[in-house]
């Protein structure tokens, strides 16, 4: 009984000492790994080599709609980040831990969750818009600016070239580009909302999310007896659907969402079916 008794004892010191060595290889490997310093992408690399935005930047873009939203669109192209802002307040809330990850090679900074508003780090206006930026002298945009309210969004269409002859339909079930050799409107996507400001701890604030598409990739986001008619009764090519209608409240750290919609859908994708068809696409942001 005391041999058995010993040999347990044994057996769980051995598996004691055997994760206590992983947990410290474990460390090891953590620390070397966050020690690591990575070579520049060349992305980074050419950013760097570009000339920092002038201080009277949005003085340069002009006075009228199109005007400014042409030189914006100019003064931003090669470029990851937005001009500053020199009134903006702070973004982040202070104390309050580092953004995980970075723009690029993400396209977000916070790990997202469901589509939430991210805690500590959401202020309104905040959101790199040429269109609000065009809109900014107007009545419009002032009007807009002054309640916090920002429109964008973008259109994406494209077209293909395949050796199916079969039409409509010839590439199913490869989505999106599913009708051999045409060129379409992929989607026309635009959000109008109002971001709660979730880095203040004062007060209660509110916001909403209204994000309608139209195009031919309405089917693939659409939600059944909500405008269902356009692909269930009729089958259009093309259609419309309100993929997130959204109201939005934050208060210290307790966010709160309330939404009703339909899916997402990625603008673009490549089909795989073969023969593959040659796709191309054009996405402009706005």
């Amino acid at each position: 009984m005391k041999r058995l008794r010993s040999r347990g004892a044994m057996k769980s010191f051995l598996r004691t000492g055997v994760y206590v060595a992983v947990l410290l290889f474990n460390g090891t490997a953590r620390a070397a790994e966050a020690a690591m310093v990575l070579p520049a992408s060349p992305q980074n690399q050419e950013q760097a080599s570009l000339p920092p935005y002038p201080k009277d930047w949005d003085k340069r873009l002009g006075d009228d709609f199109f005007t400014r939203l042409v030189n914006y669109y100019a003064l931003e192209w090669g470029r990851t980040e937005p001009p500053p802002d020199p009134t903006a307040p702070p973004s982040r809330r202070a104390g309050w831990s580092p953004a995980p990850v970075t723009t690029p090679p993400y396209p977000f900074t916070e790990w997202p969750y469901g589509g939430a508003t991210s805690i500590g780090v959401t202020r309104p206006n905040s959101v790199d818009s040429p269109l609000m930026v065009a809109l900014s002298n107007t009545e419009v945009g002032k009007v807009m600016n002054a309640a916090h309210i920002q429109m964008y969004g973008w259109i994406s269409a494209g077209g293909n070239f395949s050796t199916n002859t079969v039409s409509p339909g010839g590439n199913w079930p490869a989505g999106y580009m599913y009708t051999p050799n045409t060129a379409q409107l992929d989607q026309a996507m635009m959000y109008v909302e109002r971001l709660p400001d979730t880095v203040q701890k004062d007060q209660i604030d509110w916001g909403f999310r209204v994000a309608g598409l139209y195009g031919e990739n309405y089917r693939y986001t659409i939600a059944y007896s909500f405008a269902s008619h356009q692909l269930l009764g009729h089958n259009e090519v093309y259609g419309y659907t309100f993929r997130t209608c959204m109201a939005k409240s934050t208060f210290l750290f307790w966010p709160m969402d309330w939404y009703c919609g339909s899916g997402n859908s990625t603008p673009c994708p490549i089909s795989n079916r073969r023969p593959r068809p040659a796709t191309t696409c054009i996405h402009i942001r706005c």
